[in-house]
């Protein structure tokens, strides 16, 4: 495995003894070169969080993340830079995550000059051949963020987190800001990346049929636990969690029919005082006693499949 995060922690301190926001609780799942792991769920579920923690933008309360074996983790300043080198993000909003005062060229070639990769000129035509791989023209180069529309940016974007070659990119929400025939060639752009690269994505999303498009495995949040976990066939043609079932079944069919629709009561407990048992327990039609007073583990439903339901 590339990518192995184990019993991942994230608990944000509040004014107050003992007060914390959780959004981050025990998640571990693995991704292996090549392929790509969909996170779904609710906003607020954690899933941001946990891209983040992942890039080490944010450092863990507790838990392994391991990356090609190694313990991340543990990594001091200069392991910390080696490992940037080689995972990088693309972040939900296109305009706000490219600096407004750079052009094109400089943002391309920043990156470069802080790993000291190559010569001026072999820096000049790594520029001209990033932009062309995720199919923009050269001269654009000299131009800034707001000369381009969204979808243009959210290549820009792209081909930044391309610049330094690396093996794992983190994807949060990248087609979420757009407009959907713009989303389509975005997906198809990464999924041609992903291929002639060998690239390994995280795909962070709440659309689920993006997440069936993109992803080979998918792990579903809640309150910032994965709840179910298994293969793109297992998510949706085999669910098990009364929370997957709920949420694809809200997915519209081919031809824009909706099926039966599982209509979940209140909402989202909060991160910061959440309920006893599971926690999905006070929304989840099919409670039991034992749902309120126990958290239930992840159980092996098969090979690849995983649940955390005690009424499997």
């Amino acid at each position: 495995m590339l990518l192995e995060v184990n019993e991942l922690v994230k608990h944000f301190p509040l004014p107050g003894r003992n007060r914390f926001v959780r959004a981050v609780n025990g998640v571990s799942f693995a991704a292996a070169p090549g392929q790509t792991f969909g996170l779904v769920g609710e906003s607020g579920c954690g899933k941001s969080t946990l891209a983040r923690l992942i890039v080490r933008l944010y450092r863990e309360t507790a838990g392994t993340i391991r990356f090609g074996g190694r313990d991340i983790t543990a990594l001091g300043r200069r392991g910390l830079k080696e490992f940037r080198r080689q995972a990088q993000m693309v972040f939900q909003d296109p305009y706000a995550s490219l600096n407004p005062r750079m052009t094109v060229r400089s943002t391309l070639i920043d990156p470069l000059r802080v790993y000291r990769v190559g010569t001026a000129r072999e820096r000049e035509k790594r520029v001209a051949e990033l932009l062309g791989l995720v199919g923009l023209d050269e001269r654009y180069g000299p131009r800034y963020p707001h000369e381009f529309s969204g979808g243009q940016r959210q290549r820009i974007g792209i081909a930044r987190a391309l610049a330094l070659n690396p093996r794992l990119i983190v994807l949060d929400e990248p087609v979420s800001a757009l407009d959907v025939s713009v989303q389509a060639q975005i997906l198809n752009l990464l999924v041609d990346l992903r291929e002639r690269l060998g690239l390994t994505y995280l795909f962070i999303s709440h659309d689920l049929g993006v997440v069936e498009y993109m992803c080979d495995h998918i792990g579903v949040m809640y309150l910032g636990c994965i709840v179910e976990k298994g293969t793109r066939e297992d998510i949706f043609q085999k669910r098990r969690h009364p929370y997957t079932q709920a949420l694809l079944s809200a997915v519209p069919a081919p031809g824009g029919a909706v099926g039966e629709q599982i209509i979940l009561g209140g909402d989202p407990p909060s991160p910061a005082d959440p309920p006893a048992g599971c926690y999905f327990s006070p929304r989840c039609p099919q409670a039991e006693d034992i749902c309120r007073r126990e958290k239930p583990p992840l159980k092996t439903l098969s090979a690849t499949h995983t649940a955390a339901c005690h009424l499997i």
